[in-house]
């Protein structure tokens, strides 16, 4: 038998270990940090049996990834808000102290208190006296069958708050393992590290908490970012096992912690070639505007490199907004996000609280002519785009005549809704975010069906479907629906009514109630887009397209990668930033800068990157970067 090599880090860790002193392990992109993690969890299962660890993770895909590993009964591995959530709901009487404390709170307003209970008075404890607070998709004081729900958003706020209040807790979190980890700890709330690094630290009992992760990638805002404030034994993982030397050499430049990245020793890792290190070509492309793209897709230095074969490249752009209509789904995407019809309705509402007009119960094309609301400044007014465009026309028709409230009412869109479906790798399905909206939740139970079907696994299928298959005939129903939704040319709401005809799905009250009520605008829409629209939205989230946001790969890896250094009209990001120029903010200059990281650090083999620009100082400074050779105009490949 092989004996397993222990990497000189995962020795350092069990060092720290020895000597009971908490500890970070610092790594770059593509050192292996996962894998040091497990071997320090697989080194503890085989020395220290009786010993329990807790393992916390950042997505459902990582919980999987970690179990599918290691075989080890005392291992538990969650999400962070899974691992909480299991921690404190045995204590309600604490929870709700806790609760009515943060709506009582005039700085917490996230905790809306329950609209059924007097603005003017503090809620008390007899409100909740005799019924449970529950975790689960939406945030809901409203008492429904001895119940009150509190989301993903604010778990973690309770928590921290109950922890603080009750020592107590602290001791029991100190039981459940030996050892707590936390996976990509740079994402993990500020609030979960004060837990573990502050109230369970003044407890008699001590366990081991260690942290995994990179601060360089701290790429949301709610993460904690870095570690540095606290105590703790610091490991730094420098070897890098994914990039090519080109990507090593730029990646570093960019970093600002001290760590600096260095090739693999190992020569099995995925960078080496014959013992050596690959080299990898990095390219600075600049062009005058986006569209200038094309020129860069349709060279032979995009040819040469491989990067016009879609399962080797994965083209990374900032924003949502600038892949769907390269992935096929502008028209939803603009639904969700710009429409002009719900952009009209918050112009008005803004308009009425700013005492500007007044409502009065007028009717809502008077309120429109009234408001003089404008596509933008100096723009046309939407309400005349709006007459413009078949589709919103007709709905406005159907509307004007009403009161603002119930257009209002009848038009919420939620912008969040869209982007939200997710994959859960504990149950291998897929399923519908905290946002989802009622519509997209009835398409995706659809679409899952379609999938199971194409795939030949009938028994699944059946077991989430009300369709009876009892005969031949049956058989040949259902592969004829099956070939009608799956029709080029079919719109959403043909789709499902064709699912509830044949009863693939059942009928839905909440669904109905959604439509007719606040869904009303977003179902008028949505039932004659394409159903295909819908399908290509799911391709991107699921990232089957080689388009993809830099935000969304941060822990994958890709052959060929292009970065698209272009803003949009995100001021969160300023890749001017990146040459010295651009906004002075330093917030911004540091997001700019860990996502830049991100980015470039995907690339196995090759790396372009594109910048729309012409500015002569942002090109000159792309010298201190990239070799002269590296550095090209779009336009000189034209006539290559």
């Amino acid at each position: 038998m092989v004996k397993k090599i222990i990497e000189p880090e995962v020795e350092m860790v069990f060092e720290a270990i020895k000597e009971d002193k908490n500890f970070i392990l610092e790594g770059g992109a593509g050192s292996g940090k996962t894998f040091s993690l497990i071997s320090i969890i697989e080194k503890i299962s085989r020395d220290e049996p009786d010993k329990s660890v807790v393992c916390i993770t950042y997505t459902n895909n990582a919980v999987a990834e970690i179990r599918e590993r290691i075989t080890n009964d005392k291992l538990k591995v969650s999400t962070i808000h899974e691992f909480i959530w299991n921690i404190i709901e045995q204590f309600q009487n604490e929870i709700k102290c806790c609760l009515i404390d943060l709506i009582n709170d005039d700085e917490q307003k996230a905790f809306i208190r329950p609209l059924d209970y007097p603005s003017e008075c503090q809620l008390t404890d007899t409100y909740f006296e005799n019924i449970r607070v529950d975790y689960g998709e939406r945030y809901s004081m409203s008492i429904i069958d001895n119940c009150v729900q509190i989301s993903h958003d604010h778990i973690l706020i309770v928590a921290e708050k109950m922890f603080s209040t009750y020592p107590k807790l602290c001791d029991i979190l100190i039981d459940t393992a030996d050892y707590i980890f936390v996976d990509e700890y740079q994402d993990t709330s500020p609030l979960v590290v004060k837990i573990l690094l502050e109230y369970i630290q003044n407890r008699t009992k001590k366990n081991i908490v260690g942290f995994f992760g990179d601060s360089m990638q701290a790429i949301y805002d709610s993460g904690v970012g870095d570690l540095s404030s606290y105590n703790l034994k610091k490991i730094a993982k420098a070897q890098n096992r994914r990039n090519p030397k080109k990507v090593i050499d730029l990646a570093n430049i960019f970093r600002d912690d001290g760590l600096v990245q260095t090739p693999s020793n190992d020569d099995t890792a995925p960078n080496m070639d014959n013992g050596s290190i690959i080299q990898g070509i990095v390219k600075f492309v600049y062009g005058n505007d986006i569209n200038q793209l094309e020129i860069l897709r349709g060279s032979q230095l995009y040819k040469e490199l491989e990067f016009n074969a879609p399962s080797k490249t994965k083209e990374l752009r900032l924003t949502h907004k600038l892949n769907a209509e390269m992935a096929g789904f502008s028209k939803l995407f603009e639904l969700y996000n710009t429409d002009l019809f719900v952009k009209l309705i918050t112009g008005i509402k803004k308009k009425i609280n700013e005492n500007k007009i007044v409502d009065n119960g007028k009717l809502f094309k008077d309120l429109v002519e009234e408001a003089q609301i404008v596509v933008r400044r100096g723009g046309p007014l939407i309400v005349d785009e709006i007459k413009s465009n078949p589709e919103l026309s007709a709905f406005y028709d159907e509307i004007k005549t009403c009161s603002f409230e119930e257009v209002s009412n009848k038009s919420k869109v939620n912008k969040e809704s869209l982007l939200s479906y997710k994959f859960n790798g504990l149950s291998s399905r897929y399923e519908a975010g905290t946002d989802r909206d009622r519509i997209l939740k009835r398409l995706d139970l659809v679409y899952e069906l379609v999938e199971l079907y194409k795939s030949g696994k009938h028994n699944e299928f059946l077991r989430i479907t009300k369709f009876k298959i009892t005969s031949s005939r049956d058989k040949i129903s259902l592969s004829k629906v099956m070939k009608e939704i799956s029709a080029g040319d079919i719109t959403i709401g043909k789709v499902i009514e064709l699912a509830e005809e044949h009863e693939l799905i059942s009928k839905d009250d909440l669904f109905t109630n959604f439509i007719k009520n606040r869904g009303q605008y977003l179902w008028s829409r949505l039932k004659i887009m394409p159903f295909q629209e819908y399908v290509n939205s799911i391709d991107y989230l699921r990232e089957y397209v080689s388009v993809i946001t830099q935000h969304k790969v941060k822990g994958s890896e890709y052959e060929n990668v292009l970065v698209l250094l272009d803003n949009g009209k995100w001021n969160q990001y300023d890749f001017d930033t990146l040459f010295g120029k651009g906004s002075s903010n330093e917030k911004v200059q540091n997001r700019t800068k860990r996502l830049f990281y991100v980015a470039i650090t995907r690339a196995m083999k090759n790396l372009i990157i594109y910048m729309p620009c012409n500015d002569q100082q942002i090109i000159e400074k792309a010298k201190d970067y990239f070799e002269q050779s590296d550095i090209v105009n779009v336009l000189s490949l034209v006539d290559e």
